[in-house]
């Protein structure tokens, strides 16, 4: 982002233009850049696939084309919304908590079973260095998993999530 930064000044700004030029590329329109980004997303249509060699290296959640599978920027609402459907959906024999911090930069999810916390999840920027939540959840012996929702390449893909937090609550 140091490149971004320079061009474009903060690094807020940065991260927004690198989001948009990721968006475009992989919606195959390339005036999207400079339209700006609405905080509710609306359902893409599918991007063209490129042959497998043209992809490079890609993870179950990441890479650099959007996968077919519902993921945080083609769902049809917020970030928020599509982690708390999911949670409530795949999840729905624990009662579940959301809070935003007072910062309003961070959203926490807190899953219970019956009086028992049985995990923490944390959305946050991937620019964020906060380990405090981490730290007390650790202290006290509760799962914590974090999720970054800004993170150019990281779509948060629906199996992605569901395992991550299947995996901490077992």
């Amino acid at each position: 982002m140091s490149i971004l930064s320079k061009l474009f000044g903060s690094s807020a700004k940065a991260e927004k233009v690198a989001r948009e030029l990721l968006r475009s590329v992989t919606q195959g329109n390339p005036s999207a850049s400079s339209q700006p980004s609405a905080p509710q997303r609306t359902q893409a249509s599918p991007a063209p696939q490129p042959a497998a060699a043209d992809l490079g290296p890609s993870g179950e959640s990441w890479g650099p084309i959007m996968p077919a599978e519902e993921n945080q920027y083609n769902f049809g609402g917020t970030y928020i919304q599509y982690f708390e459907q999911i949670f409530r959906t795949e999840f729905s024999s624990y009662r579940l908590e959301n809070a935003m911090t007072r910062d309003g930069k961070r959203t926490v999810f807190t899953f219970w079973d019956g009086t028992r916390k049985a995990l923490v999840v944390e959305l946050l920027f991937s620019s964020s260095a906060s380990a405090k939540l981490r730290q007390n959840c650790a202290a006290q012996g509760v799962p914590y998993l974090r999720f970054y929702y800004d993170h150019p390449g990281w779509w948060n893909t629906r199996s992605y999530v569901v395992k991550r937090v299947r995996n901490a609550l077992a």
